[in-house]
């Protein structure tokens, strides 16, 4: 009801600046009253032609492609208002006329009558369009944004359950056993999980938050391969609050773990070194690699889909602001983000 109430308003406020537009076009001030009287008997006729166009010819005709029909009914329409006009003004004018009597049709004139009628129809139409413009592209906006937001979310609950599962494995193993190090990796799996079931719902987190977590991975990883794993995470960072998506950053580090330390790899070694300085975010992970005629096609397929999903997210929230390099060799493989 009340958007109603204001597209009327908008309507009655536009007729308004029409009606004064036309009064204050006129240059001389001893015609005033000639031309408020012949603006007032020309209204109706404005308001018909600007109605019909817009609500009428433009949506059945003219968008529809009707392009014959819009012009018929656009002649018809100029040809009434005319004689409307000319019904309506005759005896009126005539008393400013002071050359005679003014004709009741002057085929002369019929250009000039065509192109002032439809003048605020032409201005209500181009702001029309421009509106209707404006709401498709704020629909197209919401739409794009609510499927980014949806796919990203897909997209973390793929990496989740694989992180989950795996130490919460770890941790079984740890209990049974009585290890003393259960303890501290209760803590850190708690830090975790908060992370990822409660913050990384949000569209954005500070980069220590990720950092920590990260920090918390690796710890995990630490005590179940002890002395085995060679980890190295080095850090240099001016601005802890820069914000990021949550996960991405967590993702490569657990990808890194995944496919580098792993399966048969005899001296698993994972190298990180996170940069942030003047809002760019520059991560580098290196991991050591099964040979290429060791890994099977399943492990490849696994190792696809994560880059994949990884990949994608960049695609999403950092379009044209990330550059995302591999380097791999026969036992090595480096990865390297950086977000501008």
């Amino acid at each position: 009801m009340n958007r109603q109430i204001v597209k009327i308003g908008k309507h009655i406020f536009f007729w308004i600046g029409v009606f004064l537009f036309y009064i204050l076009s006129s240059t001389e001030p001893n015609l005033l009253e000639q031309t408020v009287i012949s603006t007032l008997l020309k209204f109706p006729s404005f308001i018909i032609a600007a109605y019909t166009f817009n609500y009428w010819q433009v949506p059945y005709y003219l968008k529809k492609k009707k392009y014959i029909f819009f012009m018929i009914s656009v002649i018809i329409v100029i040809v009434i208002l005319v004689l409307l006009s000319r019904v309506i003004g005759y005896y009126y004018l005539d008393k400013f006329c002071k050359e005679g009597p003014y004709p009741f049709i002057s085929l002369i004139d019929f250009p000039f009558y065509m192109m002032s009628f439809h003048l605020p129809a032409l201005i209500l139409y181009f702001y029309k369009t421009n509106k209707e413009g404006e709401i498709k592209r704020e629909r197209i906006y919401q739409l794009e944004k609510e499927k980014i937001s949806t796919e990203l979310k897909y997209l973390k609950a793929q990496l989740n359950p694989h992180f989950l599962f795996n130490t919460l494995n770890n941790l079984y193993s740890f209990v049974i056993t009585k290890s003393p190090k259960a303890p501290n990796m209760i803590l850190q799996l708690s830090g975790i999980l908060d992370y990822v079931l409660y913050k990384s719902q949000q569209p954005y987190v500070f980069l220590k938050e990720e950092i920590q977590t990260i920090e918390n991975y690796i710890a995990l990883e630490q005590i179940k391969y002890g002395d085995r794993l060679n980890v190295d995470f080095s850090k240099n960072i001016q601005n802890e609050q820069q914000h990021i998506i949550p996960l991405l950053l967590l993702s490569i580090v657990e990808n890194a773990f995944k496919h580098g330390v792993s399966g048969s790899v005899e001296k698993p070694e994972v190298k990180i070194v996170l940069t942030q300085t003047n809002s760019i975010i520059e991560f580098v992970v290196c991991n050591t690699k099964l040979p290429a005629k060791e890994v099977n096609k399943t492990d490849d397929y696994k190792e696809g889909i994560g880059l994949k999903n990884i990949k994608r997210q960049l695609d999403l929230a950092y379009f044209n602001k990330h550059t995302f390099e591999i380097e791999e060799l026969e036992t090595f493989f480096k990865l390297k983000l950086c977000l501008k």
